[in-house]
């Protein structure tokens, strides 16, 4: 299995048609179709279904784009560390992070290290913290960044100034509106959109204490962004981080902080003795400085 090949397999679900694939990696379509079917037969399945003038990937053909996509980005990210060696400041630095305001002075540091090199790129993958420490672990990205987690240790990092707090968030005009704080009385019976590793934390599970099994889970999210969507529509509340999406009149959504608070913490974390870019490891040098 070639790394090209994969790259024309990924071109060709991304483009959704033969010819449109062959267009961008500037060759012909018999032979990008040669090379997609010698990669079926080298798999023993079939990883497109092809109609009349478009293709889609089958169950086996998914399942391949997601290796694929891992396969090729530390190819690349490799290949980048030996050919910036030298002094050129160029490339990827690759984030995976969580959903936050708090992740600010690292976008502003982002954007002072792009005006004075330009050929620098950010590439951010959100997601939940499984994902996150997920492709840290697997050098899929050169940072992550982490709010309160527990095992912060096992990696090297530094601490953002800025801390999130947990809070509810509820429809506009809700009778729980007429609280400041949330308490964990105020929650039962009422049907609760939860993140899936919310209730495994310490902290949380503490804070519900008695209450936790009297809760009525409604739904769970990864990202905030949909539950809040939920919210919006009547479906239940959402225990979330605060500032994750506009609230306030005409927002059609209200946030409550907890009572007694929580809040998370927020790292920007790398893994031990890892080998930087010349970009990624000046820009770390850089945040280093920004936050003192």
């Amino acid at each position: 299995m070639e790394l090209r090949t994969l790259r024309y397999y990924l071109a060709v679900c991304e483009a959704g048609s033969m010819s449109r694939a062959a267009e961008r990696l500037h060759v012909t379509q018999p032979t990008l179709s040669r090379q997609i079917s010698e990669l079926e037969r080298e798999l023993g399945c079939d990883l497109l279904v092809r109609h009349s003038r478009s293709v889609e990937p089958t169950e086996e053909g998914l399942h391949l784009m997601t290796r694929a996509s891992d396969i090729v980005s530390l190819a690349d990210l490799t290949e980048a560390e030996y050919r910036d060696r030298g002094e050129v400041i160029a490339g990827d630095v690759r984030i995976a992070c969580g959903e936050s305001s708090g992740i600010s002075p690292v976008a502003s540091c982002s954007r002072d290290f792009r005006r004075r090199y330009p050929q620098v790129r950010f590439r951010l993958h959100s997601g939940n913290a499984d994902y996150v420490v997920e492709r840290l672990e697997r050098g899929l990205d050169d940072f992550a960044i982490l709010f309160s987690y527990p095992d912060i240790d096992r990696y090297e990092h530094v601490r953002l100034p800025h801390t999130d707090a947990w809070g509810i968030y509820l429809p506009e005009g809700d009778s729980l509106a007429d609280r400041e704080v949330i308490s964990p009385g105020d929650l039962k019976g009422l049907p609760l959109i939860v993140s899936e590793q919310a209730l495994e934390t310490d902290e949380l599970s503490a804070w519900f204490g008695e209450s936790l099994s009297q809760m009525e889970l409604a739904a769970t999210y990864t990202l905030g962004y949909n539950g809040t969507v939920f919210v919006r529509e009547g479906a239940g509340y959402m225990l979330g981080l605060d500032a994750l999406a506009p609230t306030g009149p005409g927002s059609g959504l209200e946030f409550r902080p907890l009572w007694p608070p929580i809040v998370a913490h927020i790292d920007f974390a790398w893994r031990r003795g890892q080998r930087f870019s010349n970009a990624a490891g000046l820009f770390l040098k850089e945040l280093k400085g920004a936050l003192g």
